[in-house]
């Protein structure tokens, strides 16, 4: 114990210098084939080599039992390797959802797939370990026989398919989902860099377009601005006018929770003065507007929705969506505020765009107008991008 306390020491006092000078030992021929020995079994090489990467990193023991964190690490002291080897999952821990407002049983869900998924994450770090701790070696890695390599391709997909699986419901940014999704993205990258770029990259990451500020909050560009003198035409011209613009014959679906937005939707949608010649749809609950729109493929074009909505919300009504292969528009009208980070993350989830709209918007003037001209705008984009919805 008084040599380890001395060693702990040294590491406490120069955690990087330490670092490299254990990781030259660790690294080198002969410390590698001690730890993965043909002999030694799978469980006894990843306890190795747990035990010896979280001694470097000023790990503390307690009853035996070497526990990390005992000490912050200077950040700049991990490399992308050894902050995936030393992930850790604990058995505690808060979930961070994207539901808002859900039902007993849409939480109890998420939950459930939450605790199962990082089960299976435990499972398959632990096999992994040894492998991505060998292979992350440029002079120790092997090449690997065609039936290893589809092996461990197999089992990596099926950890991603599991994590995916969360998506509808978990926020990306809870740090122990994050830190799983960069772990298999590691693992799918010490098999073959080819695969980090083409078949796990991000989780979140969107392959029909790139993201864009003004595009994805609307923003009319020049060459869509209206001529002058349609601002001295009456509300129900200009509506005209637009909806001239806009895709014929389209089917909508809104979801708010506020009566209110509703009524008046329907109001001016009755007077040709919200998307004429549009089909309207109305729903004040996620639950029943996730079921009217799974139903068919085709049920909307394009779906509006306000962000926080009783059973669920719009991030989990478009998660869903995405996940069972809905192709339409959808479209975040939310009071929150024009934000990058907010944008992002909408983004990553698979909206298509958002309208900003303070609260009481539908008792102002022309608020119909500015819902049609930004989501005009969209159409415009992704008529001049080749969008593929």
């Amino acid at each position: 114990m008084r040599s380890l306390a001395l060693l702990l020491a040294l590491v406490l006092a120069v955690p990087c210098y330490a670092q490299k000078n254990f990781l030259k030992g660790l690294t080198s021929k002969s410390g590698i084939k001690n730890v993965f020995s043909k002999n030694a079994t799978s469980a006894v090489v990843a306890e190795k080599t747990r035990a010896q990467l979280l001694r470097q990193l000023n790990a503390r023991v307690v009853q035996g039992k070497i526990l990390p964190n005992a000490t912050v690490v200077p950040p700049n002291c991990l490399s992308e390797r050894e902050r995936n080897l030393l992930l850790h999952i604990p058995n505690d821990f808060t979930i961070q959802t994207l539901l808002k407002q859900p039902t007993e049983e849409q939480r109890q869900q998420a939950r459930n797939l939450y605790l199962e998924a990082m089960a299976k994450f435990r499972a398959f770090k632990e096999e992994a370990d040894p492998f991505l701790y060998y292979q992350s070696q440029p002079n120790e890695r092997r090449v690997l026989t065609s039936s290893e390599r589809g092996e461990w391709s197999a089992k990596i997909a099926n950890m991603h398919n599991q994590l995916e699986r969360l998506k509808p419901y978990i926020s990306p940014q809870d740090p122990i989902y994050r830190g799983a999704r960069e772990y298999v993205t590691f693992a799918a990258e010490i098999l073959s860099p080819f695969l980090r770029g083409t078949v796990l990259a991000n989780t979140f990451e969107r392959t029909d377009r790139k993201y864009d500020f003004e595009e994805f909050f609307l923003y009319t560009p020049k060459a869509n601005r209206e001529a002058i003198w349609n601002g001295v035409l009456t509300p129900v011209a200009r509506a005209k006018k637009l909806a001239e613009k806009l895709p014929k014959g389209l089917k909508m679906a809104v979801l708010n929770d506020e009566y209110s937005v509703l009524r008046r939707m329907r109001e001016m949608h009755e007077a040709n003065r919200f998307f004429p010649g549009w089909e309207l749809s109305y729903y004040r609950n996620t639950e029943e507007m996730l079921a009217a729109a799974s139903a068919n493929p085709t049920s909307f074009d394009v779906i509006l929705t306000d962000i926080i909505v009783p059973g669920g919300g719009g991030n989990y009504l478009t998660g869903k969506l995405r996940e069972r292969g809905f192709k339409g528009v959808i479209i975040a009208l939310s009071a929150f505020q024009e934000d990058d980070e907010i944008g992002r993350k909408l983004f990553d989830i698979g909206f298509d765009g958002m309208i900003p709209q303070g609260l009481g918007f539908e008792m102002s003037d022309h608020w119909q107008l500015l819902i049609m001209k930004r989501l005009q705008n969209y159409f415009y984009y992704r008529d001049l991008h080749h969008w593929n919805r």
